[in-house]
C-alpha cells in the first residue's frame, strides 16, 4: 500500500503495472478491494487503485473536501499530467466531477452505474431503503445499516438476497462493515460536489463510456441515460443480467469493455 499525505489525513492506493495510468475509483461504502477481478485483465496499463477518503485504508475526513481534488492530489503526487479514470457508482460520479473541474487532467472516463455527483433518488425502492439506513444510523445499528446497503446496491430491486451470488454479497458485506466500523463519525464530513454538474455536461469533451446493469434501479438508469444524452460522443451500454455491482457480477464483460475503450482511446 502507498499513501498520499494531505493536510487532512491521507489517501491510500495501490500502484500496479506499467503503461498509461488508469485510476480505479470504487463504490461508496466499499473500498479498493472491489477491483480485484479487473487487476489481471488490464495488463499493459499502470493501475492506480485508490481508496476514497472515509473508506478502506485512507483517512477519515475532518475538514471539507472534494473527491475530485483527491484524484488530482494523487496525480500530482505521482507527477502524472493525465490519467484515465474508471469509476463504479460513487467512483463514476467522482470521475465526472474530476473531468468537469479539471478537464486537462483526464484522458478518458469509464463510469459504471452512475450519474453526476448531484444525484437524486425518486424510486420507491431506493427511497424506502435510504430512509431505513438513516434510521439505522441514528440507532447506531451497523449490521442493519450494512444489510440495507446490500439490499440497495448488491441485490437491487428485482432480486432477493438469496438470488444474489453469495460470494459477491459476502465480499461487499466485508468491505461495507469495514467502512462502517473504521470511519463512522458522529459528525460526518461529507464531500463537496462539482457545481451545476448536469448543466455543464455538454461542455465535457473527454471520451466517455457509460455502463449500466440491466437489473440496477430505475434512478440509476435514468441518470446514466441523462449523462449519455448530454455529453457529446458519449457511448452507453447496458449489460443484460447484471445488477449495480457490474464489475463483480460480470467481470469478464466489464473488463473487456473497459479494455476496449482504453485501447481505442489510446490508439486514437
Amino acid at each position: 500500500m502507498n499513501r498520499v499525505d494531505l493536510a487532512d489525513g491521507h489517501l491510500a492506493y495501490d500502484d500496479i503495472g506499467s503503461g498509461q495510468p488508469v485510476v480505479l475509483l470504487h463504490d461508496g461504502t466499499l473500498d479498493r478491494r472491489v477491483w480485484g477481478p479487473q487487476l489481471s485483465g488490464l495488463s499493459g496499463y499502470r493501475l492506480l487503485v485508490l481508496d476514497a477518503r472515509g473508506h478502506g485504508d485512507s483517512g477519515t475526513p475532518t475538514l471539507p473536501y472534494q473527491r475530485a481534488d483527491d484524484v488530482i492530489a494523487l496525480l500530482d503526487h505521482l507527477e502524472l499530467p493525465t490519467a484515465f479514470l474508471v469509476g463504479q457508482s460513487m467512483g463514476g460520479t467522482t470521475a465526472l466531477d474530476t473531468a468537469l473541474d479539471h478537464p486537462d487532467r483526464v484522458a478518458g472516463i469509464v463510469a459504471s452505474g452512475s450519474g453526476t455527483s448531484q444525484q437524486y433518488w425518486r424510486g420507491a425502492f431506493i427511497v424506502a431503503l435510504l430512509r431505513g439506513q438513516f434510521e439505522a444510523a441514528m440507532r447506531r445499528d451497523t449490521a442493519e445499516y450494512v444489510e440495507l446497503f446490500l439490499r440497495m446496491w448488491v441485490d437491487g430491486p428485482t432480486r432477493r438476497p438469496d438470488e444474489t451470488p453469495a460470494g459477491i454479497r459476502g465480499l461487499c458485506r466485508t468491505m461495507a462493515m469495514s467502512t462502517a466500523t473504521r470511519h463512522a463519525r458522529p459528525d460526518p464530513v461529507l464531500p463537496g460536489r462539482a457545481t451545476d454538474s448536469w448543466a455543464r455536461l455538454p461542455g465535457l469533451t473527454v471520451p466517455l463510456l457509460l455502463l449500466t446493469g440491466e437489473l440496477d434501479c430505475q434512478d440509476i438508469h435514468e441518470m446514466a441515460e441523462r449523462v449519455a444524452m448530454a455529453v457529446p460522443h458519449a457511448e452507453s451500454r447496458r449489460v443484460a443480467g447484471a445488477g449495480h455491482m457490474l464489475n463483480l457480477e460480470q467481470p469478464d464483460t466489464f473488463t473487456a469493455a473497459v479494455r476496449r475503450f482504453l485501447d481505442t482511446v489510446r490508439v486514437g
